[in-house]
């Protein structure tokens, strides 16, 4: 599918100088950056029982935007979330940028996150004491120790301007619009360089314009070789990806589009 770029005037960033940039080299889509088989989430046991995600299969490829589509309740957050390495499934297996992850303890799941996830939250999760910048810095600092100050200054006053923000770094998160602490949420995402981008609903608490400006910054981390996936229950949106993924009772109902 062909990807739109967004162009707006009303008081949100205009984002067609950063979607008409010349992208930089793609990452071969050939390989797999996903590799999710019989992924199943349960929680509780017996009659208790309640299933999140249910023999979920899915292949995605490096460089890919992939739109995550369905119901409340259909599995799509859960999905995401085992991509992610938030949590782990019940069976099944998960490879993502060539680690297993389905079996991995706790704590170096959470340092394997650090260096390979970039995640977009719908309600931002931004640290309510910390300026913008402090947070977006709080990203390397957490994945990348070694890391020193002067360079996290460096990046994240770049991730800042990347998303438009550039003169919001000293603003705490209650001096900035809910459109602009998801823009510090995705230059928070991007600003390690993980290979991937979990973005969770991130329109979802946003009016049009500013979710538009949102989305248009996850397609341009996909036009320069990020492998975004994200759910979202707008199909205008979901339509800008290379692939959309339909859940429905914890189950990959079908799967749309394709680049060949």
């Amino acid at each position: 599918m062909v990807r739109s770029a967004v162009d707006r005037d009303d008081g949100v960033m205009n984002t067609t100088s950063v979607l008409t940039a010349t992208p930089a080299p793609m990452a071969p889509t050939g390989t797999a950056l996903v590799a999710a088989r019989d992924l199943t989430r349960i929680w509780g046991k017996g009659d208790a029982a309640q299933v999140g995600v249910a023999d979920a299969s899915l292949d995605v490829r490096r460089g890919e935007l992939v739109a995550i589509v369905g119901p409340s309740g259909a599995g799509k957050s859960t999905l995401a979330a085992l991509i992610a390495g938030i949590d782990r499934p019940t069976s099944g297996s998960l490879v993502v940028n060539g680690t297993r992850i389905d079996r991995m303890k706790i704590d170096r799941l959470a340092a394997w996150r650090g260096e390979n996830v970039g995640i977009v939250f719908q309600d931002f999760h931004l640290l309510p004491t910390l300026t913008a910048i402090e947070n977006v810095e709080l990203a390397i600092e957490l994945a990348q120790r070694s890391t020193g100050r002067r360079e996290r200054r460096r990046r994240s006053i770049e991730a800042l301007d990347a998303v438009g923000l550039g003169g919001y770094a000293r603003r705490l998160p209650a001096q900035m619009s809910g459109g602009e602490q998801q823009r510090v949420g995705v230059a928070r995402a991007m600003v390690t360089g993980a290979p991937l981008i979990v973005a969770d609903e991130p329109t979802g608490a946003l009016d049009r314009a500013n979710g538009d400006a949102v989305h248009a910054l996850l397609l341009d981390q996909a036009r320069r070789g990020t492998t975004v996936v994200f759910i979202t229950h707008d199909l205008d949106l979901a339509g800008t990806a290379d692939r959309v993924v339909h859940m429905l009772d914890g189950r990959i109902d079908t799967i749309e589009g394709g680049r060949s």
